[in-house]
């Protein structure tokens, strides 16, 4: 498994205005595609908290319902095929480390 670099900005409501991401070691192929414009971009405009301010992160899903990522309040976006093990290490490096940051965007909504 590879290691799992991102960059995401939000603004003062934890919704993603850009992402980017890279990988050191992912083996050539169809999880190297966390890198294309096609796949960082359906990340914009994704919620990360609940109506009820809870975090929810993202999930890279397969199967999602929403294959055009037009519901950006679902918490997901489209795996790639093939690359579930890329998928879920994105996903599970957005919950993590974004997590950290609800302390610090709650202090700026008083």
């Amino acid at each position: 498994m590879g290691c799992y670099l991102g960059y995401i900005s939000m603004d003062e409501n934890m919704v993603i205005q850009g992402a980017y991401f890279d990988h050191k070691g992912e083996t050539p192929g169809l999880g190297a595609n966390i890198t294309q414009r096609f796949f960082m971009d359906d990340f914009i405009g994704e919620h990360l908290m609940s109506d009820s301010g809870n975090f929810k992160g993202i999930t890279v899903a397969k199967g999602n319902n929403d294959p055009k990522n037009e519901d950006k309040t679902d918490y997901e976006v489209d795996a790639i095929a093939g690359a579930t093990i890329t998928g879920d290490g994105v996903s599970t490096m957005i919950k993590s480390d974004l997590k950290l940051y609800v302390p610090y965007f709650n202090s700026l909504k008083k």
